[in-house]
């Protein structure tokens, strides 16, 4: 019988892709910027930096389940990045890359009735000039 590989086993090019939290009250904890971003099918991936480099730091990705209107009218759903930095106070500058699962999104804008298909604003933590857009 052959046992599939743990996931401690993958190499480092294996891709980790976190779910998005749905939170009616998100906060994003930690400092943490958005060095950039961009959205592949269903997968935000972004490149962020934060201080540390003394504890291991957690990362996550939430929304609070609202669909809202850009100024120009486009269908707008606000995330935000969280960071928890476990009490890390070093100084040394952090870089990481994070992919998230954005199907959430698409699912919840089916169930409200706007049907399969669409083309979502996405804004991140409140930074007018971090944007991307969904399309499904």
């Amino acid at each position: 019988e052959t046992k599939a590989p743990a996931a401690t086993e993958e190499g480092p090019e294996a891709e980790v892709v976190l779910p998005l939290e749905v939170t009616e009250t998100p906060a994003p904890r930690d400092l943490i910027a958005i060095e950039s971003l961009s959205v592949k099918g269903n997968v935000l991936k972004l490149s962020v930096r934060h201080g540390g480099g003394c504890r291991e730091h957690r990362y996550g990705l939430a929304w609070d389940g609202r669909f809202t209107k850009t100024a120009g009218g486009e269908p707008r759903a606000e995330l935000t990045v969280l960071h928890d930095a476990n009490g890390d106070h070093c100084k040394r500058m952090m870089y990481k890359d994070l992919s998230f699962d954005l199907s959430t999104l698409q699912q919840a804008w089916s169930e409200k009735g706007n049907g399969d298909h669409g083309n979502l604003h996405l804004d991140f933590n409140g930074v007018p000039d971090q944007s991307a857009q969904l399309k499904f």
